[in-house]
C-alpha cells in the first residue's frame, strides 16, 4: 500500500512521526535509531524528509479480520444464499452465489444481546428471569436489519434470497428460536428441543445446523466440514471464542467438550479490549515496560484484541513481571501497562485484572485439551494437527501460547489457523451438498458418528489440570 507524505524544507520530523500523525503506526524495533540499517521497511526509518515523499507500507485492511471464506475476496455480482455465524460476541454474515461458488459480500456486527451479559451463562439466566422474548427480538431484528443493509449494499433485496444457513452455539440458537433455556442452566443439561427442521420465510428456506450437545453447537458441526476438507483423520479442532469448544478426532472416535474461556480471546472484558479491527494491537514486545506494538493495518492503536493480549502476557511472563507460580510481582504497575493513546486520545492500559482474565482462559483451554486426550487415551504431544477456528487465530503467535501452556503439549508447528470455520463449513455445504430440488436435509457427511461428550464441569481431572496450568513451571 502506497502512502503519500507531505513535508517541506523546514521539516524536522522523522518519517515515522509523520506517518503516525497521518494515522499510521508501524512497529519499529529501534524507534528510528536506524539499528536495522534502514532495511526493516522499503524506506529508511530515520529519514527526515525535506519534501513530499511516497512510501510503501505493508498491506492493511479496512474490515474485521477472520471472516474470510475459502481465502476468497468478494466478487461483484448477485447472491442467493446467506450464511450466518451466530456467535455470543459477534455475528458474521456472508452473501454468496451458491451456483457460482462465489463470495459476494460479508459483514460482521456485535451481538446486541450483549446488553444482557457478555457470556452465555448471563444470557441464559436473563432468559430464565423473563427476558427470553426480548433476547429473541434483539437478535432477530439485528439480523434482519444487517441482512437488509448487506443486500442493499449489493443492490439486491432480501426477497432475492433462496437459502439461509445458520450455525451457532446451542444457547444462541435457543435464544434465537425463543426456546426454554432451563435445560441449559443446570446438570445434566439434557436438551428437550431438537434442531428445527427446515424453516421457510417467503421464498427462502432456512436451515439451522445441528448441535452435538448443550455446549457444543452447530458452529462446531459446520466447522467439522471445514476441517474434513483437509483430509485429516486425526486432529483437534478448537473454536476459541467466549466458549472454548473443542472436538478431538482420533482413530475414528470423536470426543467433544466446551470450557468457559470467557470473552478475553475476543477482546471483550479487557480494560482496552477490542475485536480484530484495524488498529487492534495484535503483538506486543516489551523493553523495560515500554511497548513495541504491531497493529492491524498499521493503524494507530485503538485497543488490544485477543491475540495481542496473549502476546503481551507472554512478554510479562518471560520478563519476570509474573513469576513461575502465576503470581503478579510488585514490578507490574498497579494501574497497568500503558500501551499508548487511542485516536480519540484515551490512554490504553493493560491491567493486572486483564492478565488474570487471559491467564484463566488459557488454563481452561489447556485443561480441556488434556481432559479430551485422557478420554481418547493419548498425550497432547501426539496430536498431529490443531485446527484453530475464529478470527482470534489469524494473528496468534503459537510460541506465545506455548509460554502460557495454552495448548498443553501440542506442538506450535501443529497449529493451523482456519479463520471462521463456521462460515467455511456453511459455504462448503451450500456449494457442494445442498440440493435445491429435494427436501433439504443434512447430507451423509454431516451424519454425526457416535461422539463422546465430556462434561468438564464434572471432571476432577479437569479441575486439577486447570489449577496446574495457572502456573508456568517448565
Amino acid at each position: 500500500m502506497q502512502v503519500s507524505i507531505k513535508a517541506d524544507s523546514s521539516n524536522t520530523k522523522s518519517i515515522l512521526t509523520l506517518l503516525e500523525e497521518g494515522g499510521y503506526a508501524l512497529p519499529c524495533n529501534c524507534h528510528g535509531a536506524r539499528r536495522c540499517d534502514g532495511r526493516q521497511y522499503s524506506f529508511d526509518c530515520a529519514m527526515i524528509p525535506k519534501g513530499g515523499v511516497t512510501v510503501t507500507l505493508p498491506g492493511r485492511s479496512d474490515s474485521i479480520q477472520g471472516i474470510s471464506l475459502e481465502d476468497m475476496s468478494p466478487v461483484p455480482g448477485s447472491g442467493d444464499t446467506l450464511l450466518i455465524d451466530l456467535g455470543t460476541t459477534t455475528v458474521a454474515l456472508a452473501l454468496i452465489d451458491r451456483n457460482a461458488g462465489k463470495l459476494r459480500k460479508s459483514a460482521v456486527f456485535p451481538n446486541p444481546q450483549r446488553s444482557f451479559g457478555a457470556d452465555v451463562v448471563s444470557r441464559i439466566q436473563a432468559s430464565l428471569q423473563g427476558q427470553g422474548p426480548a433476547l429473541k427480538d434483539y437478535i432477530r431484528q439485528a439480523i434482519e436489519q444487517q441482512t437488509s443493509l448487506l443486500m442493499r449494499g449489493n443492490e439486491q433485496a432480501p426477497e432475492e434470497l433462496t437459502l439461509c444457513l445458520i450455525g451457532g452455539n446451542t444457547a444462541m440458537i435457543h435464544l434465537l428460536m425463543g426456546w426454554d433455556c432451563r435445560p441449559l442452566s443446570a446438570s445434566p443439561f439434557t436438551l428437550k428441543e431438537r434442531t428445527p427442521g427446515p424453516l421457510v420465510r417467503g421464498s427462502c428456506q432456512i436451515l439451522i445446523f445441528p448441535w452435538i450437545s448443550a455446549f457444543v453447537g452447530g458452529d462446531i458441526t459446520a466447522g467439522m466440514l471445514a476441517c474434513r476438507r483437509n483430509n485429516s483423520l486425526n486432529y483437534l479442532f478448537a473454536d476459541l471464542g467466549t466458549n472454548g469448544e473443542m472436538l478431538l478426532c482420533h482413530e475414528g472416535r470423536m470426543f467433544a467438550a466446551s470450557t468457559a474461556a470467557g470473552p478475553a480471546f475476543e477482546g471483550s472484558g479487557l480494560s482496552c479490549g477490542c475485536p480484530a479491527i484495524p488498529g487492534a494491537i495484535t503483538r506486543v514486545a516489551l523493553k523495560r515496560l515500554q511497548p513495541l506494538l504491531t497493529t492491524i493495518g498499521n493503524r494507530l492503536p485503538t485497543g488490544i484484541c485477543g491475540s495481542g493480549a496473549i502476546s503481551l502476557c507472554k512478554e510479562l511472563i518471560s520478563r519476570g513481571y509474573v513469576d513461575k507460580q502465576g503470581i503478579i510481582r510488585p514490578s507490574f504497575p498497579r494501574e497497568g501497562i500503558r500501551l499508548g493513546v487511542s485516536p480519540d486520545r484515551k490512554p490504553l492500559f493493560f491491567t493486572p485484572e486483564d492478565f488474570r482474565q487471559v491467564q484463566t482462559a488459557a488454563a481452561a483451554v489447556a485443561a480441556g485439551i488434556e481432559t479430551l486426550c485422557r478420554e481418547a487415551g493419548l498425550e497432547p504431544r501426539q496430536i498431529p494437527v490443531l485446527y484453530l477456528g475464529g478470527g482470534f487465530g489469524f494473528y496468534l503467535e503459537p510460541e506465545a501460547c506455548q509460554t502460557l501452556h495454552m495448548f498443553a503439549g501440542v506442538s506450535p508447528d501443529a497449529v493451523i489457523p482456519m479463520g471462521n470455520t463456521c462460515l467455511r463449513g456453511l459455504f462448503h455445504y451450500a456449494v457442494n451438498e445442498y440440493e435445491a430440488d429435494e427436501q433439504p436435509s443434512f447430507p451423509a457427511c454431516l451424519s454425526l458418528p457416535e461422539i463422546c461428550t465430556v462434561s468438564l464441569a464434572d471432571s476432577d481431572f479437569f479441575h486439577k489440570q486447570f489449577i496446574r496450568h495457572m502456573t508456568y513451571e517448565d
